[in-house]
Order: structure tokens, then C-alpha cells, then sequence
């Protein structure tokens, strides 16, 4: 046998004093309370306020149940039919009435519990997050700050791919980085050279690129590669002389051959 649902056993309370104390507006009250939860949880709020042009906002499927659904489909009810329908019961009724927001507390916990899937033991931060949206905002709001964390999340990945290439490339923990530009990084990674050696990768380079004194070797600087003048041999690469180039921190734009 099925446990009753806690919204069952309020509203049977509720009803239970209502005829108790003979109040037949009470009991009016707490019908149309569960009609209007029964309706918006199971989709005929939408469709009624598709049909007559309304703000479906406070219907949309997997929004929250909260005192202003109840509100706004009774008072979309009385404005279709405003001789037959009551108003309430209202926001504010309800939130005045602890047994009328018990019940609408409930409801929304019972639609929780069918349609989320299973918390894991440990939780996780996004599913942290998504409890304290749906909680705190509206349904509007729900949508602006949930694409901001995607936005947030995407980036996050993207800062975390780039962080490691550059740890693993040349050691620099970009993490450890309040802040950082691509300028930071660069001079980062010149820092792990001394002073000393860029200063004699520079002289290296400058006579590497000294023709006068490579033909008294029987070399000659072609096109930013060092060959052997008595043939096609290659000694150094261009490739590999704009890298010491750009190691001994010269500006590789402005570096010509000296003639």
C-alpha cells in the first residue's frame, strides 16, 4: 500500500477544519488551491493561457510551483469568466495562510522528487548551483544566470586547457597567477634564460648573420640559413636560427644580415 503524499494529508486537514467550522468559502478556497496546482503541474495552465493569449511565464513545464502560479492561473480563470470564477485564492491570501503555502510547498517538493533524477552522494557544484537558482529566481531570471554559466563553465574549461599547455611547454604555472597577460608569460619564459646566455646567444646570432665574417669560413647567410659556400650543405636551418634569434630576445622583424 502507497505511503499518502504530504499534500494529501495537509489538504485533508485543511478541509477537515473547513467543515468542522461550517465554512463553506473555506472550503470553495482549498478547492480551487488544489485545482489550480493540479492544472499548472500537469500542463492545462499552459494550454488554458495559449488559448487566450496570457502570460504562460508562471506554466512553462518544469518551473517551480510557487504562490504566484496559483495566482496568476486563478486570476487568468476570472478573466475569462469573471461573473463565475472567484479571484482567489491570491498571493497574498496565500502567503498569509500557513496552511495554503504548506500545501503549495508541498506540492512543489513532490514535483521535485518525481522529476529530478537521483542527487549524487557527494553532490556537485553545478547541481549546488542549479538548487539555489531554481529556488531563489524567477523563472526569467533562471535562464539570463544559467547561460551565464554555461558561458562561465566553457570558459573555465578553456582557461584550464590553456593553463596546462603552458605548464607543460615551458613550466610556467599560469594558475598560481593572480593575473596574467601573453607578455607575462613571455618574459616568463625568457627569465628561465639568464642574463649571461641571452647575451651570448645574441652575440651567437648577430655572427651568424655576419656575412664579412662567414665567407672567411666558406659559409654565407642565405635567406635566414647558414650553408656552406662550396656546395648545398645546410649548417643552420631557418627555422632553427629564428629561434635563437627570438631566445637571445632580438627582434627577429627588424634582424637583417650584416653585408
Amino acid at each position: 500500500m502507497n505511503k499518502p503524499l504530504e499534500s494529501e494529508g495537509i489538504l485533508q486537514a485543511l478541509v477537515l477544519e473547513a467543515e468542522n467550522n461550517g465554512s463553506k468559502s473555506r472550503l470553495g478556497t482549498l478547492s480551487r488551491l488544489k485545482e489550480a496546482c493540479d492544472d499548472v503541474l500537469s500542463g492545462e495552465a499552459l494550454k488554458l493561457a495559449r488559448e487566450l493569449g496570457w502570460r504562460k511565464d508562471w506554466f512553462m513545464p518544469n518551473r517551480p510551483l510557487v504562490v504566484r502560479s496559483v495566482h496568476e492561473y486563478r486570476k487568468m480563470r476570472h478573466n475569462r469568466s469573471p461573473r463565475t470564477e472567484p479571484t482567489g485564492p491570491t498571493l497574498d491570501t496565500i502567503a498569509h495562510d500557513h496552511g495554503l503555502s504548506s500545501y503549495v510547498k508541498a506540492r512543489e517538493r513532490e514535483r521535485m522528487a518525481v522529476n529530478r533524477p537521483p542527487r549524487p552522494r557527494s553532490g556537485t557544484r553545478a547541481r549546488r548551483s542549479d538548487d539555489i537558482i531554481a529556488e531563489k529566481l524567477d523563472f526569467n531570471e533562471q535562464g539570463i544566470v544559467r547561460a551565464e554559466l554555461i558561458d562561465g563553465r566553457l570558459a573555465k574549461l578553456k582557461y584550464d586547457t590553456l593553463a596546462a599547455f603552458f605548464h607543460r611547454l615551458s613550466g610556467v604555472d599560469i594558475g598560481k597567477r593572480e593575473s596574467f597577460s601573453f607578455e607575462d608569460v613571455a618574459s616568463s619564459i625568457r627569465g628561465q634564460i639568464s642574463t649571461d646566455d641571452r647575451d651570448a646567444l645574441a652575440r651567437l646570432a648577430v655572427r651568424l648573420h655576419d656575412n664579412e665574417l662567414l665567407v672567411a669560413m666558406g659559409l654565407i647567410n642565405e635567406v635566414g640559413r647558414i650553408r656552406t659556400d662550396y656546395g648545398d650543405a645546410v649548417l643552420v636551418k631557418s627555422d632553427e636560427l629564428r629561434v635563437l634569434v627570438r631566445l637571445a630576445g632580438l627582434d627577429a622583424a627588424r634582424f637583417n644580415p650584416v653585408d
